[in-house]
């Protein structure tokens, strides 16, 4: 799927998993530019997101992170790392472990961050949003660039699965 930065997504018409248990999230994305926020996959609840998978042009890195709660004046908590390059591929996977309490961040198949989670975990029970975010009841940081593959997962994957590079074939051209 590829995005313009202002308008386009696309939604699921319920959500993927439970947001107060484990989970895990992964998409290979590019970005077009590095000039603002893109979210590249999030879960809604009323007001806020579950999670959110994205790039943050203030940290100029990857991110993964949650909502406190599913309120005006919510708690953000992230955990970032990588150095984005615009116009090339790059596989992320976010994990929530409940057992653990942390968020984790992969980028291509390396462990970049971790962040500890120690607030009740809540369940966003709204639609996935691919290219986009609700924060505060609105929606914004659409992603200017391209996603593919995206996988939801009700677990949090070991280390050795997340830090597996994707299933993306190589190409290989016929003569």
């Amino acid at each position: 799927m590829t995005l313009n930065g202002t308008t386009g997504y696309g939604s699921t018409t319920g959500p993927a998993v439970d947001t107060s248990k484990s989970f895990t999230v992964s998409a290979w994305v590019k970005l077009t530019s590095l000039g603002a926020n893109g979210t590249f996959l999030s879960q809604n609840g009323t007001t806020n997101n579950g999670f959110q998978l994205y790039y943050s042009s203030g940290a100029q890195s990857w991110a993964f992170g949650r909502h406190s709660t599913d309120a005006d004046g919510a708690v953000w908590r992230a955990t970032y790392g990588g150095k984005p390059v615009a116009g090339r591929w790059t596989h992320l996977v976010g994990i929530y472990d409940a057992t653990a309490k942390e968020i984790r961040l992969y980028v291509d198949g390396k462990l970049v961050g971790t962040q500890d989670w120690t607030y009740t975990p809540w369940n966003a029970t709204g639609p996935v949003q691919i290219g986009r975010k609700l924060a505060s009841g609105t929606y914004g940081e659409f992603t200017n660039g391209a996603i593919n593959d995206v996988r939801i997962c009700p677990t949090a994957l070991p280390p050795a699965d997340a830090a597996s590079s994707g299933d993306l074939p190589k190409v290989t051209q016929l003569d």
